[in-house]
């Protein structure tokens, strides 16, 4: 099947914010979800992610099929790592409808990810993935993304 992108608009927004949503909250470690309230979470959520879900931090990307259908999207921008004088480009966000998935829709988002990149003038592009989130982490994996730094965590008291 082949994919078209597009750049997302106003009105792809409601779709953004639906899936990113559901998936930050699938992210979130089981051991701190029982204490958290998902309407708290979400609110906070929403504070901190409005300029990347709008645009205003980052270019945002829907890919869909010949019909108009929105498979899934991508949020893209740049990172200026603490460890590294050089900006790289960054994978803020990247979703496929469950109905379409492992039918290659992430893997053309990744590649038009990419492109986007080198055409900014990036050398390099990242992306963070939960580490429970194995069927992505195997996807980046193929895409020939490794990893770089492990973020570890522990409960105090």
């Amino acid at each position: 099947m082949a994919y078209r992108l597009r750049p997302a608009t106003k009105s792809d927004e409601p779709t953004i914010w639906k899936a990113t949503m559901e998936t930050v909250w699938a992210d979130v470690p089981e051991n701190e979800k029982a204490g958290l309230d998902r309407r708290a979470f979400e609110g906070a959520f929403r504070e901190y992610a409005d300029e990347f879900v709008r645009g205003d931090r980052g270019e945002r990307f829907v890919a869909e099929d010949e019909a108009g259908r929105v498979l899934g999207y991508i949020i893209l921008g740049e990172l200026r790592p603490f460890f590294s004088p050089q900006a790289v480009a960054f994978v803020y966000d990247i979703w496929v409808a469950p109905e379409h998935r492992r039918r290659g829709v992430a893997q053309f988002l990744l590649a038009e990810a990419e492109r986007w990149a080198k055409a900014h003038g990036y050398r390099k592009i990242k992306l963070e993935v939960a580490e429970p989130n194995r069927g992505a982490r195997d996807l980046y994996a193929k895409a020939g993304y490794a990893p770089e730094r492990v973020y570890m965590a522990k409960a105090l008291g």
